[in-house]
């Protein structure tokens, strides 16, 4: 499976980086490249593949909706795990590297005086 190194890869189009994953393209740089055309065009969100000029409709973006059930499932699942990477890592990078220390409270239990000891006197 072609992964991204990053999501910057996907270029905001995860789910057009799932489609060329699900059939099977291997070259990470063809399919970036796939990303950055569905960006450049503002591409629907959902957008997983352009039709061909010799293509009915030519030129045309197809959406998630738009793919037989069986593609359907399996490039949302990718696409979205694919965005659940990107939401864990800026998670990752938005928590503080060292937990800061709280101060604690002192409590509010009542001391119970200690019996003196017998040999002190």
């Amino acid at each position: 499976m072609t992964k991204p190194r990053s999501p910057a890869q996907w270029h905001g189009y995860p789910f057009v980086w799932a489609w060329y994953v699900s059939i099977a393209s291997f070259d990470a740089a063809f399919i970036e490249n796939r990303c950055q055309e569905a960006k450049a065009e503002e591409a629907p969100a959902d957008a997983v593949y352009k039709t061909g000029p010799r293509n009915t409709p030519p030129n045309r973006w197809i959406t998630l909706e738009q793919l037989s059930e069986d593609h359907r499932d399996r490039v949302r699942d990718y696409g979205n795990a694919l965005l659940h990477w990107e939401q864990e890592l800026t998670a990752r990078r938005n928590r503080p590297a060292v937990q800061p220390l709280r101060a604690q409270q002192p409590t509010a239990t009542p001391t119970v005086p200690t019996p003196a000891d017998p040999r002190e006197h």
